[in-house]
């Protein structure tokens, strides 16, 4: 799910929390008044963050008084970003992230050793998985 810069700073507020009632929600009003405070976005762009916000399934509102709920947790935007990076940057591929990061950093041996005990765990889990007839994902 991709944000502008507007729509995240509104995203922060909701996930921050402290601006939602008791029931998670704020009304956009409120919410309008508190980013123009804050961030001299005027009450207009407010709600066209809102209603974009809303189109991508970030936020719900409800009526009346325009009352608005957070969907989204941070937690699962930055994990629709670092796949959509990872896809984007790696063609999805785990060996292609590795080599470009280690490429230009120093490895020393001892990690060099932990990273290949971390691959023959995963390996062995993967065995572990097939002798118990279930397949890996």
């Amino acid at each position: 799910m991709e944000f502008s810069d507007g729509e995240l700073l509104v995203m922060e507020e909701l996930w921050k929390g402290d601006v939602l009632d008791e029931n998670g929600e704020i009304q956009a009003l409120a919410l309008s008044k508190i980013l123009m405070e804050k961030y001299d976005i005027s009450k207009t762009s407010c709600y066209t963050f809102f209603g974009r916000l809303v189109e991508k399934g970030a936020i719900a509102r409800r009526y009346p008084k325009y009352t608005i709920r957070v969907l989204v947790s941070r937690e699962d935007a930055l994990l629709n970003k670092q796949k959509e990076a990872f896809h984007k940057l790696f063609k999805g591929s785990l060996l292609n992230m590795c080599k470009t990061f280690l490429q230009n950093e120093k490895v020393t041996k001892e990690e060099i050793e932990e990273m290949k005990k971390l691959i023959d765990s995963f390996d062995e889990e993967e065995q572990e998985e097939d002798k118990d007839g279930n397949k890996s994902s």
